[in-house]
């Protein structure tokens, strides 16, 4: 039997350009976007259900393309089972708070796997899960306690890379330089060759896979652009010469904005390492400039939030979006990030990222009108994934037991 759902009313962000349809709607049939369009265009009664989005923002699911779901000191103590329950619980998460897409970048379990295989194929429901599994870094690189996999040398790396290729990685993530997270490195130094990093790009995009740089440090995202890769996530120390080359090569920047100040205030009250707190202190200024000279430069600007960690949480994205529009993007452009560009980025425009006939109905509508005043992002009214109401204000969470695809004995181990 057919589903069909009209959203009626209130203001249509496609995800792409700047128009708004200030009185839109967007019909969804059988878990695909049908026509999206002034209310004034319809010419006849709807046969479906119809809800009131008067009042409302209408826009494509939210895509984060950085987070790591599994990156909690915890995660050391789990199987790989348990953690993957304990992933499946932030991805819910994530989905009610409007992220129909995540891309995590970085994993120190490999239950990433297997919470990608149960997401993506109905076992249970949460947002579209792109992983990159280990992350690449030199030996004693950054994130190497948890988040990467070391690796020294052209050799080394291509190995590494077509390794998590092989356990199904989405997304090759390499470690460009120092951050405020690992013992015994600088935010300012750079880490990995160009040649290192290249050998990297090679078998990604060998594959039609991405490939996202780490890269604090001026160096480390000079080499990294050289080297062919997709985003530079971070970017602290943007100069003149590395903007003008991601301009020239077309490469993104996920500026992650919100990351250093949340550090800061979370303290050591709340288990920050005196170090960690003290490089953080030093990247705020030099970070928030850096991301507004790369908007004014009109650097491609996509949408990552570096959730998951404890003082990060999964799912809020206000401070992230409300510091992008601080550094001179408008409301729009924010959400454009998290949507058409953030899909692009991830390599899944074709199904997802905006609102056009034939992709997946991947809707969030919220309170208010969030083309005017990004907070309004945050007031999640209802969310779609695959055209599936899974969240609605006041109903709350539609629980995955009703939605998700049951386990049939013909069905091999997850």
């Amino acid at each position: 039997m057919s589903s069909r759902i009209l959203l009626r009313g209130g203001a249509v962000y496609k995800g792409f350009g700047s128009e708004v349809i200030k009185n839109g709607f967007v019909e969804i049939v059988d878990g695909k976007v049908a026509a999206v369009g002034a209310v004034s265009d319809l010419t006849s009664a709807f046969d479906g259900e119809v809800i009131d989005a008067t009042g409302k923002t209408v826009v494509p699911g939210i895509i984060d393309t950085h987070m790591h779901v599994f990156h909690e000191p915890q995660m050391l103590r789990l199987s790989e089972g348990a953690a993957a329950i304990w992933g499946a619980n932030y991805a819910q998460s994530a989905l009610r708070a409007g992220v129909t897409t995540m891309r995590d970048l970085g994993a120190q379990s490999g239950a990433a796997f297997g919470l990608k295989k149960a997401l993506n194929e109905g076992y249970t429901v949460g947002p579209r899960y792109l992983v990159a599994g280990r992350a690449i870094c030199m030996t004693g690189g950054h994130g190497w306690a948890n988040l990467s996999a070391e690796a020294d040398g052209e050799d080394a790396i291509r190995k590494l890379a077509r390794q998590q290729i092989k356990l199904g990685a989405d997304v090759i993530k390499v470690m460009a330089s120092g951050g405020a997270g690992t013992p015994g490195e600088l935010p300012t130094e750079a880490q990995f060759s160009m040649q290192e990093i290249r050998a990297a790009v090679d078998v990604a995009h060998d594959f039609g896979k991405p490939v996202a740089a780490h890269a604090l440090a001026t160096e480390g995202i000079i080499r990294a652009v050289e080297a062919g890769v997709d985003t530079i996530e971070h970017g602290v120390f943007l100069d003149d010469r590395a903007i003008e080359l991601m301009l020239k090569k077309n490469v993104a920047l996920c500026p992650t904005i919100s990351v250093y100040p949340r550090i800061i205030n979370r303290g050591p009250a709340g288990g920050e390492a005196p170090l960690v707190m003290q490089k953080s202190v030093a990247l705020l200024g030099p970070h928030l400039d850096s991301l507004r000279k790369a908007v004014a430069a009109g650097v491609r600007i996509v949408f990552g939030t570096d959730a998951t960690t404890l003082y990060n949480p999964v799912g809020d994205f206000s401070d992230e979006m409300d510091l992008m529009v601080k550094a001179g993007m408008s409301p729009v452009e924010v959400i454009q990030s998290a949507t058409s560009t953030a899909a692009d980025i991830c390599r899944v425009s074709n199904i997802v990222g905006t609102l056009e006939a034939g992709k997946l109905a991947d809707v969030v509508v919220v309170d208010g009108d969030a083309t005017k005043d990004i907070a309004a992002l945050s007031a999640t009214n209802m969310v779609f994934k695959d055209g599936l109401l899974v969240y609605r204000k006041g109903d709350g969470y539609r629980s995955a037991m009703l939605t998700a695809k049951p386990i049939l004995k013909a069905d091999h181990a997850l």
